[in-house]
Formats: structure tokens, sequence, C-alpha cells
């Protein structure tokens, strides 16, 4: 267990928020797609695996001035590099047609298709809203 304490005593320097995902155990969180980028960048992540938890950190917003973020929804920035951020680029240009059919054919089901840079080797992942 970490005490929020603990997490900002380890925050990388130029790191702004606090990131936590939330799930059924620390098991299946551990397996995440989501957490694939934190790893590669070695940014910690909480896991909230208690039922209370989801409901806490949603009252709770922000701690000592650094915002709460859970990385399963949507809103989620992590500090690029320039070659990540033309590569990001790059990828959204050539997959804007492929975005616009999934949609297409998803219609409803979904909000929006986007080519985010959010897995590195998953091939997807869904997420939600930021206040959903």
């Amino acid at each position: 267990m970490v005490s929020l304490n603990e997490y900002a005593s380890r925050m990388k320097e130029n790191q702004k928020s606090i990131y936590y995902i939330t799930g059924e155990s620390k098991q299946s969180v551990q397996k995440s797609s989501f957490l694939e980028k934190l790893r590669r960048k070695a940014i910690e992540v909480l896991f909230m695996v208690d039922p209370i938890d989801e409901y806490s950190v949603s009252q709770l917003k922000d701690y000592e001035g650094k915002k709460l973020v859970c990385v399963t929804k949507e809103g989620l920035e992590l500090e690029e590099t320039p070659e990540e951020k033309k590569k990001k680029e790059v990828l959204k240009a050539a997959n804007e047609s492929l975005c616009k059919v999934m949609k297409d054919i998803l219609g409803e089901k979904v909000e929006k298709v986007a080519v985010q840079m959010r897995v590195d080797d998953s091939p997807c992942c869904l997420v939600t809203n930021e206040y959903g």
C-alpha cells in the first residue's frame, strides 16, 4: 500500500499529475494495456482496487496541487519528445480514413475513433470520456 505522500515524494521532477488506475484486483490492473506507455516512461501508477477508491478519487480531484488522472480515461497527456510528436502526427494523417471508416461502422456505439499513442504492444484500447 502506498500513500499519496509517498507517491508524491517519488514523482519525476517534471511530472505534473498523479496517475492511477482502478480495477477489481491488483492482478487485473497489472495486465492492463493502459499501463504500457507509462511503464515505458517509468512513470509510477497507483493501483486503486478497493471498491471505495474510485469514488474517493472522483471527489478528491487533486493532491498538493497535482491533478489526479485516471489512465483509462480520455485526456491522458504525457510529455512527448519531438520525435514522438512527429510520429504521432504521421500516424494520425496516415490513419485518418481508417478512423472514419471505423467510426462509420461502429456508429453510435462509440463517441469517436482516434489515433493515440497510449499503447505500445497492444493494437488498441477503448477509453471512457473524462466524465464517464
